[in-house]
């Protein structure tokens, strides 16, 4: 029967035992997030969301701003060339009841054509465009020379003795976005300078 050697060249020391560990031991170091690099990157995500906010809504309401701003500006060239087209007056001013004008131009906006030119909207006078009140915070001021009630409109294009500005003022956590259209007794309309619309709307807004 034969005896089996011993077993040589066992190292004594642990080192033995620390190499058979070594990959569970690498398994520690891989990298990847830790509880610091995560509130790192939250700290760093809300600094720059927080940082865009302000931005984001001024592009906003300056988008809106010009919206509403075009669409008033269309509605005063509208009503220009029904005036020519029909060859009567023809109104266009704020309403409560699609028939008699006020002198409130954040209500409603009604396009009439005017044959007997009372500057009422009579059951035989056609209504071409209604347009519904402004939103909140939205302003429209009419300074006229004339009336203030309605802006008018001659066969001839023209605004017979009417000229002013028509100022859109716009006002969304204390910052004001103003716009302004200026009118001529021609009938022309122009684009006034932002200079001109902010002095107005703050006029507008010390007033109130």
């Amino acid at each position: 029967m034969k005896t089996l050697s011993p077993v040589k060249n066992i190292p004594k020391s642990n080192t033995f035992y620390l190499d058979l560990l070594g990959p569970l031991r690498t398994t520690k170091n891989q990298s990847g997030f830790t509880l610091i690099n995560l509130l790192i990157t939250l700290s760093i995500s809300s600094l720059l969301i927080s940082s865009g906010i302000p931005a984001i809504t001024q592009t906003y309401y300056q988008q809106r701003a010009n919206i509403s701003y075009n669409e008033l500006f269309t509605l005063i060239q509208f009503t220009r060339i029904q005036a020519v087209n029909y060859h009567s007056q023809a109104i266009l001013c704020p309403t409560l009841d699609n028939i008699n004008c006020i002198n409130d131009w954040n209500q409603q906006l009604m396009i009439f054509i005017d044959k007997n030119n009372d500057e009422i909207k009579n059951k035989d006078e056609e209504l071409l465009r209604v347009r519904t009140r402004l939103n909140t915070g939205e302003k429209i001021r009419w300074n006229a020379s004339g009336s203030k009630r309605y802006l008018r409109f001659k066969s001839d294009g023209s605004t017979g003795n009417q000229n002013g500005r028509l100022s859109y003022c716009l006002t969304k956590a204390k910052t004001l976005y103003a716009k302004q259209i200026i009118m001529y007794r021609s009938g022309r309309a122009r684009r006034g300078s932002l200079a001109q619309a902010i002095e107005k709307c703050s006029t507008l807004s010390t007033l109130n």
